[in-house]
């Protein structure tokens, strides 16, 4: 007998019934080879850039919507599974801002936390500045500006639009910078804030100024010879009365050279009084005013005369009853040949 064997044949079994039945507890295969339910990647990046206030929706693969509300870092709810594809977009974009996507896409091996999210302002609305213009001669020259700048020059009637828009939120101020010649231009409703529509009620009202009529000595542009070695140049003194009354002399502007060159000495002895114009209509043109009138010649003698200024000169024209220059366009061409012929003063 060998009484020290029982023992090793009942371990045998006994350790052999453990292995089939897992000894030492625990759960069983199944769960050994499992996941964890944590298991994948996680997906997020920073923000960058979004404006006090606002918020930005983003999405991956269009959907998981995730709401940031400030800069700085972010993680979508969810996790990736490991090989999976991910992209990042913007559902929704901050209220005056606009956001853009770096990096946003990819395949997830590992955690992804270099997606980049850059936000910016948007440029600010603009809106146009501009109104009407209304009786504007034809031909004329008128200038507008908007704050001292911007010049927009206008050459009829009708609607006009500043080239440069504004900002809602920004002060506008419309000027005549250069008048047309012969008017004179107001502005109405031509200041203000913009809001966020364009701004098209400037009016711009245009309006024939009543001419002043010329006064003081006035030089004739031809030269001519009056005696040897002296020449000269008509010379109308003309007196002002009224804003349609004038008195006028005649004299000499006498010179020692054939061009009428320098200062010249003027003769008023014996000065010849040529009498006095009533004037009693006016009209103009862009570049000229004219002045209709009865001309009282010291002998007695009334006839028709029309005076007419443009630039720097003084035409002085005769006319009939019926005028044979009815019109300021009439007068302007007759007073064209006069300058051209040099039969026009200019004020000395």
């Amino acid at each position: 007998m060998h009484p020290l064997r029982a023992p090793y044949f009942f371990v045998l079994p006994v350790a052999l019934a453990c292995l089939l039945t897992a000894c030492g507890g625990g759960g069983g295969g199944d769960d050994a080879t499992s996941p964890p339910s944590g298991d994948g990647f996680t997906l997020g990046g920073a923000v960058t850039g979004l404006g006090q206030g606002k918020r930005l929706v983003l999405q991956n693969n269009g959907a998981a919507d995730l709401d940031v509300a400030a800069s700085g870092t972010f993680t979508f709810a969810g996790r990736i599974a490991a090989g999976s594809a991910y992209a990042v977009t913007v559902k929704t974009q901050p209220q005056g801002q606009t956001c853009a996507v770096a990096q946003g896409s990819g395949t997830a091996t590992a955690n992804v936390g270099d997606v980049a999210v850059r936000c910016a302002d948007l440029p600010a609305a603009r809106y146009s500045v501009g109104g009407t213009v209304s009786g504007l001669a034809a031909g004329g020259g008128l200038v507008l500006q908007n704050n001292g700048g911007d010049d927009l020059a206008v050459s009829a009637n009708g609607g006009f639009t500043f080239a440069t828009p504004l900002a809602a939120g920004t002060a506008y101020a419309v000027a005549v910078k250069t008048q047309p010649a012969g008017q004179a231009c107001t502005v109405k409703s031509g200041s203000g804030t913009l809001g966020s529509a364009n701004q098209s009620s400037v009016e711009v009202a245009c309006a024939t100024q009543a001419a002043a009529l010329p006064e003081g000595d006035w030089e004739m542009t031809l030269c001519s010879q009056v005696l040897p070695g002296t020449w000269g140049r008509t010379l109308w003194r003309i007196a002002r009365q009224s804003d349609t009354r004038a008195a006028i002399e005649q004299g000499m502007v006498l010179y020692s050279n054939s061009q009428c060159a320098g200062t010249g000495t003027v003769q008023t002895s014996p000065a010849g009084a040529l009498g006095t114009v009533a004037f009693d209509r006016t009209g103009a043109t862009a570049t000229l005013a004219a002045f209709w009138g009865a001309w009282s010649q010291p002998t007695g003698l009334t006839s028709r005369t029309v005076w007419a200024r443009k630039g720097a000169y003084l035409c002085v024209l005769g006319d009939t009853t019926p005028s044979v220059l009815p019109t300021a366009q009439a007068v302007e061409s007759a007073a064209d040949l006069s300058i051209a012929g040099k039969g026009c003063y200019t004020k000395r």
